[in-house]
């Protein structure tokens, strides 16, 4: 049975607001915390003073969900204390080489007897573009392994100024931190679920910079000028449309949402996430969100009628529309009434085993 408490604080001052946020909590294996950037440093040092013991793993974020509602400007944690087996480290160095620390993945997964019903949750710093190297690093152990990976990039109040991650105390602005935790009451399932539909518009990359997430090229022909004839409207006013028009990385009979970052010079096309030469890719437009989170909360009720506990990787910028809807605390409790207890935060990026995307959920409901 698992045994865990999630809690919440806006008190101003820092160590009264994580000793009000972690209330109940003795001796968690695992904590899990996300709050905004400017009291994330001091929140990292008390929460380690308080529960030296723990393996504790924070992020910034722009927004904190639970079943109660959306917090902004939160202090939101999640303290298991029985129900798990959990081992964590950091990678360092992700922007240019997180490989060198593969080792510490393969020292957590040693720990284990054997990897049934056992997953790795990994934050990321954002704006970096790490994240394809971060999980290339992963997937070299843990597919293998057959541990799935579910993930997030770190947040902030949307404004792309600074995004934060910790471990045990220290924080880092170029890392990843990880914990590989085993459900011994049960399974884990994982769900994405994404709010856009296909267009009739099909795309192949042919000129790109991958690195630096850059395509020059659609079908041969200038990137902005294609997506502009593509929403009927001109290179000038293209930008009104890129929030609400992100591409659809094709995979297989898989789709991983692409959003658009901006326009660059030589009417090439920025995005949040890498874009390969040759990848197909489709032009997504809104679709009807409340149906869609409908679906997907009758899809979770009839796989799992009772969690035990679920985390929630919910994108940023689907948290600013349903915001400027009205709806994001209706979200985030209409939610609960499927999940019970979950904790979520939102940030730059959704990671999936060996896929990183945009503008996605991700859900890992614990039976």
């Amino acid at each position: 049975m698992m045994e865990y408490r999630i809690g919440r604080s806006r008190k101003q001052q820092e160590e009264q607001a994580v000793k009000e946020a972690t209330e109940g909590l003795v001796n968690p294996k695992l904590i899990l915390f996300f709050s905004e950037a400017d009291n994330f440093t001091k929140y990292t040092v008390d929460m380690k003073n308080l529960f030296p013991d723990s393996l504790i793993i924070g992020s910034t974020t722009f927004v904190g969900l639970c079943k109660e509602g959306a917090y902004k400007d939160t202090l939101i944690v999640l303290g298991i204390e029985e129900g798990i087996e959990c081992y964590g480290d950091v990678l360092e160095e992700v922007d240019r080489y997180p490989l060198k620390y593969i080792d510490r993945i393969e020292n957590c997964v040693k720990q284990f007897k054997n990897t049934q019903n056992t997953i790795c949750f990994e934050v990321s710093s954002a704006l970096i573009s790490s994240e394809e190297l971060i999980l290339s690093t992963f997937s070299s152990v843990l597919v293998d392994k057959g541990i799935p990976l579910f993930g997030g990039s770190a947040g902030d109040r949307g404004n792309a100024e600074k995004t934060m991650i910790s471990f045990n105390g220290k924080v880092m602005e170029k890392a990843c931190a990880f914990v590989i935790l085993k459900n011994l009451g049960g399974g884990i399932k994982l769900y994405r679920e994404n709010i856009y539909r296909p267009t009739k518009w099909h795309f192949t990359a042919t000129k790109v910079d991958i690195r630096n997430r850059i395509v020059y090229e659609y079908n041969d022909q200038p990137a902005a000028q294609v997506m502009a004839k593509a929403l009927n409207t001109d290179i000038k006013n293209l930008p009104s449309y890129l929030d609400s028009y992100p591409l659809g990385r094709l995979i297989g009979n898989e789709m991983y949402i692409t959003a658009n970052q901006g326009i660059t010079d030589h009417n090439g096309m920025a995005y949040h996430a890498r874009v390969y030469n040759n990848s197909h890719m489709v032009l997504l437009e809104p679709d009807d969100y409340k149906e869609v989170l409908r679906r997907t909360r009758e899809q979770v009720k009839r796989d799992i009628p009772n969690p035990s506990l679920t985390i929630m990787i919910h994108c940023l910028a689907r948290s600013i529309l349903f915001e400027k809807d009205g709806y994001l605390n209706d979200f985030a409790k209409e939610m609960g009434n499927t999940l019970g207890n979950y904790i979520g935060f939102a940030g730059y990026g959704e990671q999936l085993n060996q896929q990183h995307f945009n503008q996605t959920m991700v859900l890992a409901v614990f039976e």
